[in-house]
């Protein structure tokens, strides 16, 4: 869970103004060709003091080949009108999903410092429930909370993998690899593979070259030497052998470490599994030759270093890891400098005969955390009505290129039945969804549990804020 209610200071006033004054006007669109033209755009409902939230509705379905109209819903967020923060939050627990309403419920107690407005995160994947632990969920790449590194990056060859560094309000997407070492007593170090989930398993993308892709639906990856690092933000029992009888690795009785709050190991034994993380402190696992580096170097006592970086390989430096930064994890950026990257997909996990009986209509839904030529944060889904309706991954980026929406830089977030929008209004008890469930659970359709979501509330110093 999110540690510390932080607000974000002065320097992301200024850098909002930079923005606007820097960035285009627009996207690479031009006013005749605006895909949201032949979209109707709802009256602006204020949420709270620079939080504001707009509904745009499809009014020609001719040119989209659908039967219902499909929603574009944007949250924007002034970080010169109010006291704001944009964060992420992994809620209760990062051991499982959770759905988004209870991440955000979960931030805080006090009712009148609710999120004002949320979306699910990054991408995750369930792991499968096995040797007596329940299912939990493990990041697709690196996701942070409060400094906190929840998982690694992907390796792609040295290259990491896409994310938002979200920090004093401000989403930075960049291309971002994690470096982890465990320090030993004589100095000797060895590197993690990855943080909060089984080793031997790696989903969905290789953390190293030594990962081997072992399945395609879903993508999972085995190694069978590996150190897995697990935070007191795990909060469940960390998991036994054999979790994944599909992956012979994971059934590696291993080797254990739990670490106290004060960098001294408390224990050191055989086997893996079953136990929580010390508050504070950390529950390291090995399988293979890292656990015997393990059984050669940690005994009782001994002093343990968990090194952690963050590099932004786009900008050639590191983000120190502290309280100020959150990360949430993508495979692509939609919009780079208000263009269309020329590397990403035209993608699409589902589709569907559209409304001709015979074209192709893909109906995965989108979430997407951007930016404007404002430096104003945005909160966006696309979704049906009352159904799962999205787009195409280049034809939901090109309609976020309307000059109308004036956004420079946007992150695909997980979509599909994970895509879940939620506001709160301080004068309202009950939290909104304002996404349809879609997520199909036991003949029913439900709002997917999600790893991570990404929300503004309450915090800063606003103008008000003098150094």
């Amino acid at each position: 869970m999110t540690r510390n209610r932080r607000s974000w200071v002065a320097v992301a006033a200024a850098l909002g103004a930079a923005l606007a004054l820097t960035s285009p006007a627009s996207g690479a669109g031009t006013a005749s060709e605006d895909p949201l033209a032949t979209w109707a755009k709802g009256e602006a409902v204020a949420l709270a003091p620079g939080v504001t939230f707009t509904t745009w509705t499809e009014t020609d379905l001719t040119l989209s080949n659908r039967d219902k109209a499909r929603k574009l819903q944007i949250v924007e967020i002034d970080p010169t009108a109010g006291s704001l923060t944009l964060e992420s939050t992994v809620g209760t627990r990062d051991g499982s999903a959770e759905h988004v309403s209870e991440q955000l419920a979960n931030v805080t107690s006090v009712p009148t410092r609710h999120p004002y407005a949320g979306v699910n995160g990054g991408l995750f994947q369930r792991e499968p429930a096995g040797a007596g632990v329940e299912e939990t969920a493990a990041h697709t790449s690196v996701s942070a909370t409060d400094g906190v590194l929840h998982s690694s990056s992907c390796w792609s060859g040295v290259k990491g993998s896409t994310g938002a560094v979200i920090q004093y309000g401000i989403p930075h997407i960049t291309k971002l690899r994690t470096v982890m070492n465990l320090i030993g007593p004589s100095g000797a170090s060895i590197r993690i593979d990855d943080v909060n989930r089984t080793p031997g398993r790696p989903p969905h993308c290789a953390r190293d070259d030594e990962d081997k892709q072992v399945s395609q639906k879903p993508p999972v990856f085995t190694d069978a030497d590996e150190i897995v690092v697990f935070t007191d933000d795990y909060n469940l029992p960390v998991p036994r052998p054999g979790t994944d009888p599909l992956v012979p690795a994971t059934a590696d009785e291993g080797f254990e470490v739990v670490i106290g709050a004060n960098g001294l190991v408390t224990q050191a034994h055989e086997g893996r599994g079953g136990i929580t993380v010390p508050t504070g402190g950390h529950v390291v696992q090995g399988i293979g030759s890292s656990a015997q580096w393990l059984r050669d170097r940690l005994a009782l006592g001994s002093r343990v270093t968990v090194d952690q970086k963050l590099h932004d390989v786009t900008l050639k430096r590191d983000i120190p890891l502290d309280d100020s930064v959150d990360v949430v994890s993508s495979f692509h950026q939609l919009l780079r400098h208000g263009s269309i990257p020329a590397e990403l997909p035209d993608s699409c996990s589902g589709t569907e005969t559209g409304a001709d009986a015979t074209n192709l209509i893909c109906t995965d839904s989108r979430t997407a955390l951007a930016t404007n030529s404002q430096g104003h944060p945005l909160l966006i889904t696309l979704t049906g009505q009352d159904n799962e309706d999205g787009d195409y991954l280049k034809s939901f980026a090109g309609l976020l290129d309307s000059p109308t929406l004036r956004i420079v830089d946007a992150l695909n977030l997980d979509g599909g039945g994970s895509t879940t929008l939620v506001t709160k209004v301080p004068t309202e008890e009950e939290a909104k969804t304002h996404t349809p469930p879609t997520n199909p659970l036991n003949g029913t359709v439900v709002h997917r549990e999600v790893a991570d979501s990404v929300y503004t509330g309450v915090g800063g110093y606003g103008l008000n804020y003098r150094p």
